[in-house]
């Protein structure tokens, strides 16, 4: 279940919508991991063409997400993990090198509040991170990816865009207890927050400056922590 959005929030999540949408245009074929969700898939090729729903690459706000159990995620995300690293190291960015052998802070890929199918790692100064809410700030260099994708109503699922929250040096972004955010789609880095394209993370600030109380940070569902 996806939990209803405040409505300024969820005007700027529809304002997103639009710059995601080019990210994922971006994507060229090498970074495209053509993976399916079985169960979804043969439902909807059993339906005659005039009634299977509208299955376009959009954005899950604009259009129902299939619920998948958190087997399925599990395995689609397993099956996009590799164009999802490609797509990091395309980008050039070098706060994603060696990403792929980042700790991984969520047990499966879940469900997000943006209808997306999500993991988070991060490196190895952020894994306070698994504290939670009682832990630290992040200290200065810390980075919490996350990364994951759409699923379709035909079953497909796709790469989508990947989120870096990075700590930097006090004074950086006071707003949000100087953390930097980036947008990287399609191998290219759409935005970051106080840098180039920073108009493009705008609502990332807006939105984790209402978790304040918990060092401008939202953490993941208590059911997909690790255990220890």
């Amino acid at each position: 279940m996806i939990p209803t959005l405040p409505a300024r929030l969820y005007a700027g999540l529809l304002a997103m919508t639009a710059v995601l949408a080019v990210g994922c245009q971006m994507q060229t074929p090498a970074l495209t991991a053509g993976c399916t969700v079985p169960r979804i898939t043969s439902a909807y090729e059993r339906l005659p063409p005039a009634q299977r729903p509208a299955d376009v690459p959009a954005r899950p706000s604009a259009l129902p997400t299939p619920e998948l159990s958190d087997a399925e995620a599990e395995a689609a995300g397993a099956c996009v993990r590799p164009a999802l690293l490609a797509a990091a190291a395309h980008s050039g960015d070098a706060r994603l090198s060696g990403s792929e052998g980042w700790k991984r802070f969520s047990t499966v890929f879940y469900q997000s509040e943006h209808g997306l199918y999500i993991e988070l790692t991060g490196n190895a100064l952020a894994e306070g991170y698994l504290e939670f809410e009682d832990g630290p700030a992040l200290p200065v260099g810390a980075v919490v990816l996350k990364r994951g994708f759409i699923a379709r109503q035909s079953g497909e699922a796709i790469p989508d865009a990947q989120f870096t929250i990075e700590k930097m040096p006090a004074g950086y972004d006071p707003r949000v207890g100087d953390l930097k955010f980036t947008l990287i789609a399609g191998g290219t880095v759409i935005g970051e927050s106080r840098g180039r394209n920073g108009d493009k993370v705008e609502f990332c600030v807006e939105c984790h400056k209402s978790a304040w109380r918990q060092k401008f940070l939202f953490f993941i569902p208590p059911e997909y922590r690790p255990k220890n």
